[in-house]
């Protein structure tokens, strides 16, 4: 079953097929889903004879290394490009201050399954039923390249897997397996995508996951529950923040807990928050409270202060959804 409209779709197509040199854009803190997805478009950008780059200022992080065209990956833009794509996001600042300020493309093109209220690209498709974005890449790769090779379906794999949750969370749909079932068909291997993203981690990040339960409070209501990390922790176990990916797992794996979120420390008495729920509390309304966004069950926001009185802040409002019974 199709989600993208006919005609958006023919516009997007339209604007790749006339396009000789394009940019792919993702998010910064690159996850499976904006890398898997970035990848997946770029290999078959290239093989329509098109010039591509995917453009991310971080890092690729240690457990994507793995995937096909990894090596396109560049910290920098071009001085232009006849199209500019951005994947997994819809404004221009979450891919860092260089691409907000970059004017140098012809026409940009949005594909993104996060909810947005203002779009900025001159074609925009947007649809938040998707499980992850790479489920808008399968079908516009259908269409370019229905008997697309393995090095495509290990991207489109990744990025599914990855924003789902391993097929976990809420937004695992029959389409969402529907795509995977396809994806292995054509030559994917699991266990071989598992252990590249979630089990072959240094021994710094398990290091890290000690120092960060170590920090673990719990709302006076039982249902939110925080985590944090800061700067000191990542010089002590030799990570960096790539390496905080994930963590808010383990709060949210607690029985009872409704909402769970990390502070990851930024900057002096500055810290980037994540929320995740388990789907009672729209931890979306709860970031845009603090200026940010997201999903229903994933969302987060950049907060300013002390880091005990930004906690109790954040656990207020989650305490205000569920009432200390008096009895």
């Amino acid at each position: 079953m199709s989600l993208i409209e006919a005609e958006k779709k023919a516009l997007a197509l339209a604007a790749v097929q006339k396009a000789d040199t394009i940019v792919i854009a993702s998010h910064v803190d690159p996850d499976g889903d904006t890398l898997g997805s970035s990848l997946a478009w770029a290999l078959i950008l290239k093989k329509m004879g098109k010039s591509v780059i995917v453009y991310n200022q971080d890092a690729l992080p240690y457990s994507y290394e793995f995937l096909p065209g990894a090596e396109f990956l560049v910290d920098h833009l071009p001085q232009s490009c006849d199209l500019l794509c951005l994947l997994d996001f819809s404004e221009f600042e979450r891919a860092g201050k260089d691409l907000y300020e970059w004017r140098g493309y012809t026409e940009s093109l949005c594909i993104d399954h996060h909810l947005t209220a203002d779009p900025v690209a001159d074609i925009n498709l947007i649809y938040p039923q998707a499980c992850a974005t790479g489920e808008l890449i399968y079908e516009l790769v259908l269409c370019l390249d229905p008997g697309f090779r393995l090095d495509v379906a290990v991207n489109l794999y990744t990025a599914i897997l990855t924003d789902t949750g391993s097929f976990r969370y809420s937004n695992s749909t029959p389409s969402s397996f529907k795509i995977a079932g396809d994806l292995v068909a054509r030559g994917v291997e699991p266990w071989s995508v598992t252990q590249h993203v979630y089990e072959s981690q240094p021994i710094g990040r398990i290091k890290l996951v000690g120092r960060v339960l170590e920090t673990l409070q719990i709302s006076t209501s039982g249902k939110g529950a925080a985590v944090w990390v800061t700067q000191e922790m990542f010089d002590e176990t030799g990570t960096n923040s790539e390496f905080s990916d994930g963590l808010v797992n383990y709060p949210r794996s607690i029985a009872g807990v409704e909402v769970a979120f990390t502070a990851r420390e930024i900057g002096p008495e500055e810290y980037k928050l994540s929320f995740r729920s388990r789907g009672t509390v729209n931890v979306a309304a709860l970031a845009a409270e603090f200026g940010g966004g997201g999903h229903h069950n994933a969302a987060g926001c950049r907060l300013q202060g002390p880091l005990p009185q930004l906690i109790e802040r954040v656990f207020a409002i989650i305490d205000n959804s569920f009432p200390v019974s008096d009895s």
